[in-house]
């Protein structure tokens, strides 16, 4: 019998005191049969059934499937093994698929079977195990009848389940509100019923700690699942489209690689680093998704992952159970980047964790460490950087002897340069080093002074990001003069900000050195609340401090996670009409082409293939005004500035386009590089201009086109400019 699951009862998550709730079975039957259940979802996602259906059996089948036939057949930690198997299937989907299209081949449904057969016969290898082991776990009616109504009773005196139960009732009450709230440059917590996220995940948390309290540790597990929902399904259930301006420029790479089964031709930098984008054409080629659905619910799923993962993570370090859950809910309340939407950044730090977890565990199970390397080469072609951070925290880890083979960040290393010089073309435009000032790379790509709405958010997120890695110092020198360990999370913590050493990336580095501290400041963290929430050997007065202290804040940092995630909501969220009026202007349109925007936001250029046409004639055909030097002044919208554009637009050989968006204005208004009276004015005078033709006009969208004629000709009826949005 492998090790791999079969460890001792008292290293099960399970609530304190509660041994009768389910059944207890033979673990190495109950992986093989989970195993099998995967491999049965695999085979329904080519079935005839509806799309959804067949996307979730699919994403059953790979987080769980290909994860389950290796570490049955390792001897790992349980934590370990529970971390490697959706990191062993993301990493076998992203790599096979990014390899296949190297190679210019594109078999979706054969690869498929072939995962499939070879999940069942590795799991199938030794069956007399499956049927012992299952005729073994076999449970009388009458004892399954007494377990049933032990575990009934049981929850209904689960306060904290109770609680947790109100919580969701009052959230999906609350839904509709947010659906319609108007728009508040606070975000969606100042405006309709948006307040109500704040108070709903605050009575999570208490629902959690007064779970953990209890040692209820199961219920404990499910309020961080309801924090996810509250923090991160609202978006989904209150949006009809994906959010951020910036997804579309993904959706774009896949349906072109769905469609022609090919990476973008040139330089595109998403076509050199593509395994999320593989693996998203592959996933919505079996399933018929679109892109689009899935970028809509991605994020939910990417939550649970790290929250698995992190837990994980922190039982690795040796922390017990209540510590290491309250590690995930930490991470999942103060994780406010937004880094977590259909992007190769959410799949890279997913794969990352779960690697983490696996070097961590190598120095007890050297076999986690051979099992890291194949899962960092998938990591390799999935994000620019990722994984040089997780070489940095491997490098630590090896000088400080935490790890097994210790020559494990050599080969890391030697992938890592392989990779990028042969791409160095591709990369130099970017900047390989921004220079060697921590101080001007940690600076913001928006470091405007904006609104006051604005000072407030950054003010809160810049808080919360300091105080949290502050307090998570503290707890590091804690921790290390009491002698217990602390190495690894703090290596885990502040190794990213080496990062800021020499490169800004774009003005994004400081949003990732935060993303990677995450998890390791939470895992730091965790010990000192649960012990500051449990302690009895204080005084009255001093415990009662302690608790104050901790509530108060715990209290801001749901309040500054959720203002820092939801602070720009106006900005950031995505219509249909923009995304379907983009679609089919790129669609009819001949290259070449430009459609002008005056910010990054709103109408989409790049959701589907047909972007690639366009971009290979002229790279920054979708231009906006923020990125013309000098034209958003004091003086914006002059005749001088029209005139101009005019000109431009007249000696360009293609059709010019200019797009007025809703979240434009909000944008431009937000960081207070235009007063809303300018746009507005802008408008008036395109409008007034005989060179722009009204092409199309709804809610929150206008489109003018540039006409080479002084006389306006008769609206397209094909574009009606009364179109609702």
């Amino acid at each position: 019998m492998t090790a791999v699951l079969n460890q001792p009862a008292p290293d099960r998550l399970a609530d304190s005191g509660s041994n009768h709730f389910g059944l207890v079975i033979d673990t190495t039957a109950a992986t093989a049969l989970l195993g099998l259940f995967a491999v049965l979802c695999g085979a329904l996602a080519l079935a005839p059934l509806p799309t959804g259906l067949r996307a979730t059996a699919l994403g059953v089948f790979v987080l769980i499937g290909p994860g389950i036939a290796v570490v049955r057949r390792l001897s790992l930690p349980v934590p370990a093994a529970i971390a490697a198997v959706p990191t062993i299937g993301l990493a076998t989907i992203a790599g096979t698929t990014s390899v296949l299209l190297w190679f210019h081949r594109w078999p979706q449904t054969q690869l498929l079977v072939a995962l499939l057969v070879i999940v069942a016969l590795t799991i199938l290898w030794r069956p007399r195990d499956l049927v012992d082991g299952i005729s073994r776990s076999a449970t009388p009616a009458a004892q399954v009848d007494a377990q049933t109504y032990t575990v009934l009773r049981a929850l209904s005196t689960n306060r904290p389940l109770i609680l947790l139960a109100t919580v969701l009732l009052c959230w999906a009450a609350a839904l509709p509100g947010m659906h319609d709230a108007p728009y508040s440059p606070f975000g969606l917590l100042f405006t309709g019923t948006g307040p109500a996220l704040v108070a709903c995940t605050l009575a999570t948390v208490v629902a959690f700690f007064w779970a953990i309290g209890e040692r209820r540790l199961r219920t404990a597990a499910a309020a961080i699942g309801v924090a996810v929902v509250i923090e991160r399904l609202t978006v989904t259930l209150i949006t009809a489209a994906p959010i951020y301006g910036w997804t579309y420029k993904h959706l774009g790479v896949v349906d072109y690689i769905h469609e022609f089964e090919s990476l973008p031709p040139g330089l595109d930098i998403y076509g050199q680093w593509p395994s999320f984008f593989t693996a998203m054409a592959w996933f919505s080629g079996i399933t018929t998704a679109p892109p689009i659905m899935l970028a809509h619910i991605v994020t939910p799923l990417v939550h649970i992952l790290l929250a698995v993962l992190i837990c994980a993570i922190s039982r690795l370090v040796g922390s017990d159970r209540p510590t290491a859950l309250t590690a995930a809910m930490v991470a999942e309340l103060v994780n406010w980047v937004g880094q977590d939407y259909f992007s190769p950044q959410a799949a890279a730090l997913v794969l990352a964790l779960g690697i983490v977890a696996l070097v961590i565990a190598s120095k007890a199970a050297p076999a986690a460490g051979y099992l890291s390397i194949p899962l960092f080469a998938s990591l390799v072609p999935l994000h620019q950087l990722t994984p040089y951070w997780l070489c940095l925290v491997a490098i630590v880890l090896a000088l400080t002897r935490r790890l097994r083979p210790w020559w494990l960040p050599i080969p890391y290393a030697g992938l890592l340069a392989a990779y990028l010089v042969p791409r160095l073309p591709v990369v130099a435009p970017y900047g390989i080093f921004s220079g060697f000032n921590p101080v001007a790379n940690a600076q913001s790509n928006a470091d405007f002074a904006g609104t006051f709405a604005k000072t407030f958010t950054s003010l809160i997120c810049r808080s919360l990001s300091a105080g949290l890695v502050l307090l998570a110092v503290v707890c590091a020198v804690l921790w290390w003069r009491r002698r217990q360990p602390c190495l690894i999370p703090a290596a885990l913590a502040f190794s990213s900000f080496a990062v800021l050493a020499s490169q800004s990336y774009g003005g994004e580095a400081i949003f990732r050195v935060y993303l990677f501290a995450v998890p390791g400041c939470a895992i730091l963290i965790a010990p000192l609340v649960v012990q500051v929430l449990s302690s009895a050997s204080m005084s009255r007065m001093r415990r009662a401090t302690a608790v104050a202290c901790a509530a108060v804040s715990l209290g801001f940092a749901t309040f500054a996670g959720l203002q820092g995630y939801y602070g720009m909501w106006s900005l950031v969220i995505e219509y249909p009409s923009q995304v379907t009026w983009g679609d089919e202007l790129m669609a009819i349109e001949h290259p070449p082409m430009k459609v002008m925007t005056l910010y990054p936001a709103g109408f989409s250029t790049r959701s589907t293939a047909d972007y690639v046409r366009f971009s290979t004639v002229d790279p920054g055909f979708d231009q906006t005004l923020p990125g013309i030097p000098g034209i958003l002044t004091n003086e914006f919208a002059s005749t001088t500035q029209l005139d101009e554009l005019d000109e431009d637009a007249a000696s360009f050989n293609g059709d010019t386009y200019f797009v007025f968006d809703q979240q434009a204005t909000y944008g431009l208004e937000y960081y207070g590089l235009l007063k809303p009276e300018m746009v507005r004015r802008f408008q008036d005078a395109v409008r007034a201009d005989p060179h722009w033709q009204l092409y199309r006009a709804g809610d929150v969208t206008t489109m003018y086109k540039f006409i080479r004629t002084a006389d306006r000709p008769q609206a397209d009826p094909a574009h009606d400019p009364a179109t609702p949005g």
